[in-house]
């Protein structure tokens, strides 16, 4: 565990000493815990739907301390035979809806319905009630009329293909530079983690992209930040702190802690250094195409020079941990699968060496098999493995067999990956790594949902997969990859991870 996460998580539970927070925190929910068992008794919350009960008065809150969110949605999901099932955690009613229609129903609600954060002032096991006490008000937490303007701020800049193209050049010279560096002047070298080579490739892409900063990535500040804020934002003890905090009213409803305010001055400090990169750039270029996030300022309302509009501000905070992720883990699950069947490689060599990869077009959109293997690896490997959705106001979910009432304050968890590797929707190879499975005219009825889906679906990823398109095609161009072990797992936390480092042996081709 890196210095600044280990400070932040011990910190969160104040200055007192970690057995005596706990014991004070558990005894909190347990008061709580009661509150709510009693207030349950009298009813039945969603009646006619299988609930884990898991222990008396504190429900599953247990097992999901002990084990965390996804081995307790993967009970859930267990008993729940028609698509949906729920238990209570402390004074939450948590649901899992693991059927794809309702899924897509809960996600298709409107903010008024169903939003990410819900009541900042009442307690939450929602990430992003977290998160945005770590990195403040971000397109996450919008809701209302501003939304709908500003996800297509970002689609125009992230999504479309004549922007994408603009940047293709930038993304092909810093993947080459990063694959340059895995060996240096040597022809062979053993690389420990070729994950954290993947990250600080989309890092140095994002601060070129944004701000002119292509260094983005070096000291491994950005890095060790964003780890940090990803594993507090999915760690449950940052909720229960900041849960007792607001019951003795020491804190004000979506302020951050002490601890919280020092980790965002981390960030600020961050973004503070970018800013100056990209006015630097700015004097030097006067006439040069606006870097992304000047562009992203002015199209919502900020001025060619001087301070970033409020909503691109906030964009330099989210960036900070969001977007690189998804790119670094793209390329590690599909070095992964590559070396673990060869004669998918085979396919995907034949392909390289048949179009001109340097070439957006053609990397674009006449690669079938390198876009089978992208989406193969979304579906079995998607980085964001599960979301969810607070209530806020009582609603029918429709979708459902049997009658349902949503109300507010409830969460719902929708598990992405039980949708894209259950055998009842994929068949028995279901947990196979098979990308032909995406050339064609493939299936489009099956629930495949790696980038979400409905009205708050993720506005950049076509600029995500590019990235990792072509960092994996420079990977695979410049060298022989040989993965040295083959028994790689799935950790399920807040993304989707490797349970241990993934080491390569890269051996120039030519």
């Amino acid at each position: 565990m890196d210095t600044t996460l280990r400070e932040a998580l011990q910190e969160s539970m104040g200055s007192i000493s970690h057995s005596i927070a706990v014991t004070a925190a558990l005894g909190l929910l347990m008061i709580l815990g009661l509150v709510t068992f009693r207030s349950v008794m009298s009813e039945i919350v969603l009646p006619g739907i299988p609930q884990f009960k898991g222990v008396p008065i504190l429900g599953a809150m247990p097992i999901y301390f002990k084990h965390g969110m996804p081995q307790l949605l993967g009970s859930l999901i267990a008993i729940g035979e028609d698509g949906i099932s729920y238990a209570n955690v402390v004074n939450n009613v948590l649901v899992s809806v693991h059927d794809p229609a309702m899924v897509k129903e809960v996600l298709s609600y409107p903010e008024e319905i169903a939003s990410r954060e819900g009541d900042i002032g009442r307690m939450s096991w929602s990430p992003f009630w977290t998160l945005r006490r770590l990195i403040g008000e971000s397109l996450f937490n919008y809701v209302g009329p501003d939304t709908s303007h500003h996800r297509n701020v970002f689609i125009r800049e992230f999504n479309s293909t004549k922007s994408n193209a603009e940047k293709f050049s930038t993304i092909s010279q810093i993947a080459q530079e990063h694959a340059n560096m895995l060996t240096g002047q040597a022809k062979v070298a053993e690389v420990d983690n070729i994950r954290y080579s993947a990250d600080n490739f989309a890092i140095a892409l994002w601060g070129e992209t944004l701000y002119g900063n292509p260094h983005h990535y070096i000291g491994g500040r950005v890095l060790d930040l964003s780890e940090t804020i990803i594993t507090l934002a999915g760690n449950p003890w940052p909720s229960v702190w900041y849960s007792i905090q607001l019951f003795f009213k020491m804190v004000t409803p979506g302020e951050p802690t002490r601890t919280e305010a020092k980790l965002r001055e981390k960030v600020a400090k961050v973004i503070e250094a970018n800013f100056e990169k990209l006015e630097a750039y700015e004097k030097a270029n006067p006439d040069a195409p606006l870097k992304t996030i000047r562009n992203l300022s002015v199209m919502t309302g900020g001025g060619r020079t001087g301070p970033l509009s409020k909503f691109a501000a906030e964009f330099t905070n989210l960036n900070l941990f969001g977007g690189h992720h998804s790119i670094g883990l793209n390329v590690t699950w599909s070095l992964i699968e590559l070396d673990n069947n060869p004669e998918c490689l085979k396919k995907l060599m034949a392909e390289i060496d048949s179009v001109d990869t340097n070439d957006f077009t053609s990397v674009n959109s006449k690669m079938p098999y390198l876009d089978a293997i992208i989406m193969e690896i979304n579906r079995l490997h998607p980085t964001v493995h599960a979301t969810l959705r607070v209530i806020n106001r009582e609603t029918k979910l429709t979708a459902s067999k049997k009658p349902v009432v949503l109300k507010p304050g409830m969460l719902i968890y929708l598990s992405y990956l039980h949708l894209h590797t259950s055998p009842e929707f994929w068949g028995p190879d279901s947990y196979k790594f098979m990308p032909e499975r995406f050339l064609g005219n493939y299936d489009k009825s099956k629930p495949f949902m790696s980038f979400g889906y409905g009205p708050r679906n993720c506005v950049g990823y076509k600029f995500a997969t590019l990235a990792a398109k072509v960092y994996l095609l420079t990977l695979l161009k410049t060298y022989d990859l040989q993965v040295k072990e083959h028994d790689h797992e799935m950790k399920l936390g807040t993304l989707l991870e490797t349970t241990k480092p993934v080491a390569v042996k890269v051996s120039h081709r030519f």
